[in-house]
């Protein structure tokens, strides 16, 4: 194998990956080779008759998703498998931490990510190792309940109606908790306030610590009645050496309820000062941090309301058409390709599909945030989730399941919600150790406070504010709440993010790059201009000679002519001459259509035509030639029209401190014309499309973070080599695998939503962590007693309530951002009709 030196059998781990693509034995070994040579590998077999690579590696050395990726480096397909778990129980960030290296531990398991928002782990694996079975095993062994989601938006009602369940038996629990909390305080609290009731005590009492003891019942229902969704959980973490936030309410209070039932059993180990009892803090404590919990559940309901309003736009049943003609009402899970389908006015459209019958108009604002519905007939494409408005459609299902368009967005974003920003690593390497610092804490104020007055009760008080007020809860809800609400509400307004990395990653960026035909522009060339001495034979002539050609400018010259109702002659011995035009017999004659530059290597005069030519040039228009023989003929301008939104956009940025750029293929001084038209002033020309990513590249070394605009086709290698990807797209066009973020109705003025929405959320964010760090900070020193000496002490029925708003201070931060608006550009005067589209490079004839 490789050079490194053996290590101990039994500090090795087993991997047992499936490899897809192997056809032979020279493959089989290939892929060995490759595993063998991988730094921390000390074996490695592969057998190709059961598609399996067996390794054994040293995992201080590498991983296996290193490993996985060595194969997939060789050229094969490592057979891996991605499953998502709902998490039940997950109350801050510590329980995300235990979860995630409670899956990370298990063989096979490559990645996992747990939000604590979304209360879901996503977790990519090796299913030839490992089950998701045992995955949701993994998470329960670790103290909380988890079981697997299936596709996308399915399930939605089964998991609507356990949360409804859930936060019912909290409100149940909370209602419980702060009633009896309150018959506690008004008894510990109320005579002290109220003479009359302490009369009322004292006579009714059969015995004299009676109302102790009442409250000592009334408390240990508390405890170990809603109380107990605390206990058990912390008590699993402490059993894991990784105590949590439920840790700290189970040790602060049943420290206080421990207490005080010692001083009623056995009065006689305590002082006489010391003989409090303190049921009062530990049941107003489970109340206030119950009551907390509570509110945070129902903002996260609101914060996963974009995620709600996709899946309702699903339909649940379908007219399917069997093969009689007669209808049968199914199920949409129940859908394979090919069903025939049919949909009634007023009906939402169960899957993708292709019209075969009919013709109806069709809502597709959902895609397209077009509020008009558009006409579909016979061959048309539709997507479900849109709404047949008016007649009857019969349609091909296309995709069904996960493969829908709708799926895919939902998939998308649930993606980018659950996902893991890189800020979100300064919380989790604090969080880490911040509870087994909090309990040190906790410990030392306890006996700093012995130390000083000797009073076991002072410092007990002290020891439980500081457990009770610590909790991390809002440290854990800081990233994924913003990222929710914020990614959600994005989605809305017709941003799609792919992974919630982008939306860290676009907050940086300070230069956006732009593609131009199809981004800027129109990316539909059409005739602007023409002229010579007969425009009108040049344009038919011409028409005749591009029919036989695939070019853009080509189909805008056959287009006019079309247009203009032209009859059209044969054309004999078309050829294409590269970078230059095309030629061929039309009517008898020699007929060239090109770039001025074929007309200068035939010898054709241009004469005034060349100055025209010229100045249409630099105003951005691109100008073809067509001669006969040896005579110019005429003249055809062409052009593509810019966006209407196009200035705005490029002045929107350059307001917000962003750099803007544009590349394109057309020659420097038509690209110049149209930057000059835009407010653009860097402008990368004469670039191939193969090349674009090179212009990516050398902004990147030059410090600048990229983030590339194009149409999500042609631009697929620099989408993907910029720091952010950003694609129009429209319609069925809506998933484009290359881009980091998919513009979803295909306006250019989405490029300013994206951005705005990513820095309002990456500033929620660092608004929420300064929040949490300096609550802690702040609060941790008060409760454990330093501001005693000014008169301020922290008692901890008031830190259970400050704990609990700090993470509904954290949440309603983040639904702010639900307040987001899309950008619209504001109403201005038409920029010039076209701009240039100019093909001089290999590939194109003029």
């Amino acid at each position: 194998m490789n050079s490194n030196a053996k290590v101990k059998d039994a500090d090795l781990q087993a991997l047992d990956i499936g490899v897809e693509g192997m056809t032979c034995a020279s493959c089989s070994a290939r892929v060995e080779r490759a595993l063998g040579k991988v730094s921390g590998v000390q074996a490695a077999s592969v057998n190709l008759a059961t598609e399996r690579a067996e390794v054994r590696f040293d995992p201080r050395q590498v991983d296996a998703a290193q490993i996985a990726a060595s194969i997939r480096e060789t050229g094969y397909t490592p057979i891996l498998d991605e499953a998502e778990l709902a998490v039940e129980g997950m109350t801050c960030a510590s329980c995300v931490g235990r979860v995630e290296r409670a899956l990370s531990r298990l063989p096979g398991v490559l990645e996992a990510t747990v939000n604590l928002a979304t209360e879901r782990a996503q977790v990519r694996f090796v299913p030839a190792m490992i089950g998701v079975d045992e995955l949701a095993a993994a998470v329960s062994d670790a103290g909380y309940a988890a079981h697997p989601l299936g596709e996308p938006g399915a399930g939605g009602s089964e998991e609507a109606d356990k949360r409804r369940a859930s936060l019912w038996a909290m409100r149940r629990d909370v209602m419980v908790a702060a009633g009896l909390a309150i018959v506690i305080m008004v008894l510990s609290m109320g005579a002290t306030y109220i003479p009359a009731l302490d009369r009322v005590l004292i006579a009714t009492r059969p015995f004299t610590d009676f109302w102790e003891w009442v409250q000592f019942a009334l408390a240990s229902v508390v405890l170990f009645g809603p109380g107990r969704r605390f206990f058990r959980p912390g008590l699993i973490a402490y059993r894991h050496l990784s105590p949590d936030m439920n840790s700290l309410v189970a040790t602060g209070t049943g420290a206080a309820w421990a207490y005080s039932a010692l001083v009623l059993l056995a009065p006689a180990l305590f002082p006489l000062v010391a003989r409090h009892v303190y049921f009062d803090s530990a049941a107003v404590v489970i109340a206030a941090v119950l009551g907390g919990k509570y509110l945070e559940e129902l903002a996260k309901g609101r914060t996963s309301a974009a995620i709600r309003k996709l899946v309702g736009l699903q339909a649940k049943t379908a007219h399917r058409l069997d093969e009689s003609g007669n209808e049968h009402d199914v199920p949409v899970s129940t859908l394979h390709t090919g069903d025939r389908i049919v949909v009634r006015p007023g009906e939402r459209l169960p899957v993708d599909g292709r019209v075969v019958e009919g013709r109806a108009h069709v809502d597709q604002a959902m895609l397209t945030g077009e509020p008009l519905p558009v006409s579909k007939g016979e061959g048309d494409d539709v997507v479900g989730g849109t709404v047949c408005q008016d007649g009857r459609l019969v349609f091909e299902a296309t995709s069904v399941g996960r493969d829908t368009v709708l799926a895919q967005i939902i998939k998308l974003v649930e993606s980018a919600q659950t996902g893991k920003l890189p800020i979100q690593g300064l919380a989790d390497r604090v969080v880490r150790v911040f509870t087994p610092v909090v309990l040190l804490i906790a410990v030392l104020t306890f006996a700093v406070w012995m130390a000083i007055g000797g009073n076991i009760s002072m410092a007990l008080v002290a020891a439980v504010a500081v457990l009770v007020v610590a909790c991390p809860c809002a440290m854990g809800l800081a990233t994924p709440a913003a990222i929710m609400v914020g990614t959600g509400r994005a989605a809305e307004l017709g941003v799609l993010f792919r992974k919630g990395e982008a939306l860290e990653a676009l907050s940086h960026v300070d230069t956006v790059l732009f593609d131009k035909t199809g981004t800027l522009t129109e990316g539909r060339p059409t005739l602007a201009d023409r002229g010579g001495a007969d425009a009108a034979a040049a344009l038919r002539l011409a028409a005749a000679l591009e029919g036989a050609s695939e070019h853009p400018l080509g189909r805008a010259i056959v287009a006019a002519a079309k247009e203009q109702s032209l009859a059209l002659p044969v054309v004999e011995d078309f050829r294409a001459v590269a970078g230059f035009g095309i030629e061929g017999q039309v009517e008898g004659r020699t007929v060239r259509v090109g770039a001025r530059r074929f007309m200068e290597r035939e010898n054709i005069a241009l004469g005034d035509a060349q100055d025209t030519a010229t100045r249409l040039e630099a105003g951005g228009h691109t100008v073809v030639f067509v001669a006969t023989g040896t005579e110019l003929l005429g003249w055809l301008a062409i052009a593509d029209r810019i966006k209407p939104e196009a200035r705005a956009v490029v002045q929107a940025l350059t307001e917000r401190g962003v750099q803007v750029a544009m590349v394109t293929g057309d020659a420097r001084g038509t690209a110049k014309a149209v930057a000059a038209e835009l407010g653009i002033d860097e402008v990368h020309a004469d670039v191939l499309p193969q090349d674009k990513t090179q212009v990516v590249t050398a902004l990147q070394q030059r410090q600048r973070r990229v983030a590339f605009v194009g149409d999500g086709i042609n631009d697929a290698p620099a989408l993907a080599q910029a720091d952010v990807g950003m694609a129009l797209a429209s319609g069925t066009d809506i998933a484009i695998e290359a881009a980091d973020v998919t513009l979803t109705h295909g306006q250019l003025g989405e490029v300013i939503t994206a951005l705005d929405a990513a820095r309002r959320t990456l500033g929620n964010i660092r608004g929420n962590l300064v929040w949490a760090f300096f609550y802690n900070i702040l609060l941790i020193p008060i409760a454990a007693g330093v501001a005693v000496p000014i008169g301020i002490h922290l008692n901890p029925m008031v830190a259970g309530v400050a704990m609990g708003l700090s993470s509904v201070f954290v949440l309603g931060n983040s639904l702010r951002l639900k307040r987001l608006k899309a950008y619209r550009p504001p109403t201005v005067a038409p920029l010039k009709d076209t701009i240039p589209d100019s093909p001089a490079h290999a590939g194109a004839h003029r």
